[in-house]
């Protein structure tokens, strides 16, 4: 089962606010840090993201949970702690964090599409549906090509594939290079034999500068599926050159070796 892709907040690190003050006795003024808990908040949310990423989770967690003892309700760090449970394999508490998220901070696009991709792995389709929908229902939300490749994903794994069909040219319509959503298309279309579309959706895929050990199989099949046998070898000579341990290659010579 494909993981689909989680958009998760990483904020930069910020110094706290600073402001001007003036000492008794001179005209010189100094510029001093003053405390700001979100901002201390969004610091120790971007430590413990970067510790998570190396796999230190002891240093993570402890670095979310001063995140939370600084700003309770900052959406960066609930939704940080639900990654970091989700990371760890700790699904009951990382969706009590979700659901935190979605009901302090009902507007945030990040929030519902990161609940939705929790619930599609845990292969809660009709609700990941609803979450990643409202997702891009919310104004001013600049992740559409993201979300909408999510929900394709999602309704490929529910096996939705006419619904999956129409996110995925949703994502297109806003990110007509997007690499995942083109190779995504392409497999539908050979799954429905639409030869054509599938050449078409390939070409795109690579044109972008993109290639894989699924699209270099997926361009053998087509090829071997309408009988132009020269193009099907030359995907699959490439195939085994340059990505001879993966499973694509592991299949190519099963099938037509």
């Amino acid at each position: 089962m494909k993981r689909i892709g989680l958009v998760i907040l990483l904020p930069l690190l910020m110094s706290g606010c600073v402001q001007t003050t003036t000492y008794s006795g001179t005209d010189t003024r100094v510029a001093e840090r003053e405390y700001v808990p979100s901002a201390a908040a969004r610091e120790r949310v971007s430590l413990g993201l970067a510790y998570l990423n190396r796999g230190d989770n002891e240093q993570a967690k402890y670095n979310l949970e001063r995140a939370l003892e600084q700003s309770p309700d900052l959406d960066e760090a609930l939704l940080a702690m639900a990654h970091y449970y989700d990371v760890v394999k700790d699904e009951a508490r990382a969706e009590q964090f979700y659901k935190r998220a979605v009901s302090v901070h009902p507007n945030s696009a990040d929030a519902a599409n990161n609940y939705g991709v929790f619930l599609c792995r845990q292969q809660r389709y009709k609700d990941a549906d609803k979450w990643m929908n409202r997702a891009v229902d919310i104004p001013g939300y600049i992740r559409m090509s993201q979300t909408y490749e999510n929900l394709g994903m999602c309704a490929r794994q529910a096996g939705w594939d006419d619904k999956a069909r129409l996110y995925y040219e949703r994502a297109l319509n806003y990110d007509p290079r997007r690499a995942a959503t083109l190779l995504e298309v392409a497999e539908l279309s050979f799954v429905a034999q639409q030869w054509d579309e599938t050449r078409r959706y390939l070409e795109r895929y690579h044109q972008g500068g993109n290639e894989s050990p699924a699209s270099l199989l997926l361009g053998a099949e087509l090829e071997y599926s309408v009988q132009n046998t020269d193009a099907a070898r030359r995907y699959g000579v490439l195939l085994l050159a340059k990505y001879p341990g993966s499973e694509q290659a592991k299949t190519y010579r099963m099938k037509y070796y």
